[in-house]
């Protein structure tokens, strides 16, 4: 095994500027969540002239892929590769960018597949990337998690930048809705009893939302923004509406949380007098569960290649991802490396725009890949 691994570092080696392309490419022609039309079809292409067989579009979803390469027998190892990028960057704050380095993710992970199929003559198993757009949005793995599109994976990795080099990584259950209160219009000044304010209410889910934070306890975070509180301050605002992020340790716990939101929701617009509307996200993200064995693998891989010192994931304070949907499926080793070294911006900051295309960047994707098509030569061992 040791000499098999030496030759699938050498392989990603020869790829190395096939993979940095990738990188580039996706950072310099950002495309927002559900819109990701160039990037999937660029990556498509790019796996299908490395000799994968391509099924694009994927199961109903426009901008997701599947990419095979493997004869069907022995193990299946999937990568998948996210590519959206984020809203609200540069000078405007009004132009998408990679501030959570989507691109280095795609580089990666095509790294890795492609460099196992280079070498796929020394072992027996099976190679899938999976093209897994709207990571920040509705989160297209739980859809296709849903679908069945990871049922017969033996093995899921992906790797993530991040503040921290962790394998026993962690990720909170999350949903999110969106709530609308509809008032009444009056003149603010003259006839203000006529009016039924529809962002009274709104400050009221808020106020009610910090008032639970107690009794929703340390594994419940909630985030909130209102979206839009009226018109112009001399008229009592007659349609407000506003956008809640709930997240949970675990997604039973989620669901607890969730039931009170909406109950908030309802009591607002009792005290108000306000009519209200509410909407849950299609998706729900599942918190992340770990394979224990796959992740010693992983840890063993990434000593090799020079990363010990590894941090334990906070169940607490984390973020969220849709790849928890696909650990409740298969075992699935989810790692980040961490850019600390590079700068102090943290991910969805302005600062890791730079972070996600520097150099420094592609030293760790290329880390990342070897890491990643060691830990399948494992799986398929």
């Amino acid at each position: 095994m040791e000499d098999i691994k030496k030759i699938i570092c050498q392989a990603e080696d020869n790829i190395s500027a096939w993979a940095e392309e990738i990188s580039d490419y996706l950072f310099n022609n950002p495309e927002l969540s559900d819109e990701e039309f160039n990037s999937s079809a660029y990556l498509a292409d790019k796996l299908r002239s490395a000799g994968f067989k391509v099924t694009y579009p994927y199961m109903g979803i426009e901008t997701a892929f599947r990419a095979d390469y493997g004869n069907g027998s022995g193990m299946t190892v999937a990568f998948p590769a996210e590519y959206d990028a984020l809203p609200g960057y540069g000078i405007n704050h009004d132009q998408p960018a990679h501030a959570c380095g989507h691109n280095w993710i795609a580089g990666s992970t095509l790294a890795a597949a492609r460099a196992l199929a280079d070498i796929s003559h020394l072992f027996n198993g099976n190679i899938v990337v999976f093209g897994t757009p709207s990571e920040e949005k509705s989160g297209s793995k739980v859809t296709l998690a849903e679908k069945g599109a990871f049922n017969g994976i033996d093995a899921v990795l992906q790797m993530h930048l991040g503040r921290a080099d962790c394998v026993d990584t962690t990720a909170m259950a999350m949903t999110d809705y969106v709530f609308e209160f509809f008032g009444k219009e009056a003149h603010a000044a003259k006839e203000p009893e006529n009016g039924i304010n529809a962002l009274d209410a709104c400050h009221l889910a808020i106020a009610g939302i910090n008032a639970m934070r107690q009794q929703f306890g340390a594994g419940v975070k909630i985030h909130e923004i209102i979206t839009n509180g009226g018109q112009t301050p001399n008229i009592i605002p007659g349609y407000a509406s506003m956008w809640i992020f709930a997240r949970a340790v675990d997604k039973e716990l989620l669901e607890k949380a969730a039931a009170r939101i909406v109950n908030i929701g309802k009591g607002a617009s009792l005290m108000t007098g306000a009519g209200f509307k509410y909407k849950r996200a299609e998706n729900t993200f599942y918190d992340l569960k770990r394979d224990v064995e796959l992740n010693s693998f992983m840890k063993a891989n990434l000593a090799e290649l020079g990363i010990t010192e590894l941090e334990e994931g906070d169940k607490y304070n984390c973020e969220s991802t849709d790849m928890g949907n696909v650990s409740y499926i298969c075992p699935t080793c989810y790692t980040t490396l961490s850019t600390a070294h590079l700068s102090d911006a943290g991910l969805h900051e302005q600062g890791f725009v730079e972070v996600a295309g520097s150099q420094g960047a592609k030293e760790l994707m290329h880390i990342a890949a070897k890491a990643m098509a060691m830990t399948a030569l494992d799986v398929m061992a």
